[in-house]
Formats: structure tokens, C-alpha cells, sequence
């Protein structure tokens, strides 16, 4: 069997493009967890995967699934409803039965607060002390400012945060040119460590990376304003002129500095 016909890759069923799949798989052939949960199934395309790897997957979405995928995944529980409520009370349940939460894909509800509050609810849960969370589209810009508001690597029980741990990307054409997404971000629980998060705080942010080319991007198709009229002081010298050469300068000492970093790496 070909990588592409195999069953990581050849699913249609799912929406994270091969890299995150190949990524997903690795972390849940590495874990093999007993107790996962998902929040967010769509067509049931990861739900597919984390079931091959764990003993029991709790999932949630606000839609039903189908009775083909709840046929063929006999070791899933599905729940259907409002997740903000139905994730606490299956994890303080399974806390109260002294359960634990192996592993967690968070891609539910797509705002700032939906995923902030998804996040939480698993942070916050006595059922999570040693849990791999991962979190699909974390290079979005909505997705990433309610991660980035929690604030993950002070969190307690941080052993590894890596919000770019699959980097996403920038859209080139179609529906969401223009747009960020897509990218795997990685929370490795660790109650009682003493010791500070892994991170990469070596590298630039990459969804940082791609907002700043895409504003450039944006900014160089927009229709060039037209150029101030001068503003004589001074015996003559232009006040825009010296503004723009202080600009200029400025600009090539930043190119010179991260020329520098670049240089050294």
C-alpha cells in the first residue's frame, strides 16, 4: 500500500490538508490513548483516526452524526447539542469515576471565545493532568487571539506549548483568498512539573509571520494615495521630506538588524 492510498491520506472526509493528518497520526500512534476526546466532527474524518488509536472517544458537535459513521465506530460515544454545556458534564463525569483524558482535538466553535472557552473547560477539568490537547486551525486569526488570551504557557499545568507545531497558511485563491488557516497547535499537560513549558522560543510566530505578509500583501494591491504637497520651513527645507528620510533610514536600519538575526541563525 501506497502512503496515498492509506487510510490517513485517502479519507475525503476531513478537512486537514496532509500534513496535519500525518501529524495528528503520529501524536495519537505515539500516545495510544485510552479515553479521548473530540470536540468538533464534522464528517468524522479525525474522529475516524483517533478512534483506530484510542480504546474509548467521546465526541461532540452541534450536528447529528450519521448512522454509517455511528455504525462503523463502535467505540465512540456520540454527543449532539450545545458542547458548552455537554463538555464540563462529561468531564467532571468521567473525573468523578476517576477517569483520565489521554488526548483532546479541540475544532468546535471557531471564535476568539468558542475556543477559548473549549480550551478551559478541558484546562480547568480534574480529568485533564497529563493530557495532549491539540488545537486545529490555530493559525487563524480568531482561533489564535482566544488561545493566545489564555496565556498557556503560565498555565500550571504546562509541559509543552507549541502553537505552531504544524504552521498553517495563508489562502492564495478561491472562497477565503486572503484568509489564514488551517495549522496544529499543541498543549502538553503536566500537573505538578516544576519545571518551565517546553516551547520554540527560538523561532518567529509564524501566524504572526503570515498576518504581517498578508496586511503587506493587501497594502501593495491598494491604489497608491496621492503624495502630500510640500511644507516649506526653515529657509526652504520640506517638512515631508524630512519626515520621509527619517522614515527611509529607520526602515534600512530594520532591514539591517534582521538581516543580522538572519544571518546568525
Amino acid at each position: 500500500m501506497t502512503l496515498l492510498r492509506s487510510a490517513v491520506l485517502a479519507d475525503t472526509e476531513w478537512q486537514m490538508h496532509y500534513g496535519e493528518r500525518l501529524a495528528l497520526e503520529g501524536l495519537l500512534s505515539t500516545l495510544k490513548p485510552r479515553l479521548s476526546i473530540e470536540i468538533g466532527r464534522a464528517e468524522g474524518g479525525s474522529l475516524r483516526r483517533i478512534a483506530a488509536h484510542s480504546e474509548k472517544v467521546h465526541t461532540f458537535d452541534l450536528v447529528a452524526e450519521s448512522e454509517s459513521l455511528r455504525d462503523e465506530l463502535a467505540n465512540v460515544t456520540f454527543h449532539t447539542g450545545d458542547s458548552t454545556v455537554q463538555v464540563p458534564e462529561t468531564l467532571a463525569e468521567i473525573a468523578a469515576s476517576g477517569g483520565h483524558i489521554d488526548f483532546a482535538l479541540v475544532d468546535g466553535d471557531h471564535s476568539a471565545e468558542g475556543v477559548a472557552r473549549d480550551a478551559r473547560a478541558l484546562l480547568d477539568s480534574d480529568a485533564c493532568r497529563t493530557t495532549t490537547i491539540v488545537f486545529h486551525d490555530a493559525a487563524n486569526d480568531d482561533v489564535r487571539a482566544g488561545l493566545e488570551s489564555l496565556e498557556l504557557e503560565k498555565h500550571p499545568k504546562a509541559g509543552l506549548v507549541m502553537l505552531d507545531f504544524v504552521p498553517g497558511f495563508l489562502v492564495e485563491k478561491g472562497p477565503y483568498a486572503m484568509h489564514i488557516w488551517n495549522g496544529l497547535g499543541v498543549m502538553v499537560l503536566a500537573e505538578g512539573r516544576t519545571e518551565p513549558p517546553v516551547t520554540e522560543a527560538y523561532r518567529f510566530d509564524a501566524a504572526a509571520l503570515q498576518r504581517k505578509v498578508r496586511d503587506a500583501m493587501k497594502a501593495e494591491s491598494e491604489p497608491a494615495l496621492p503624495e502630500p504637497a510640500p511644507t516649506e520651513s526653515n529657509g526652504g527645507s520640506s517638512r515631508t521630506a524630512v519626515a520621509v528620510g527619517a522614515a527611509a533610514a529607520a526602515g534600512g536600519a530594520l532591514a539591517g538588524w534582521l538581516g543580522g538575526r538572519i544571518a546568525r541563525r
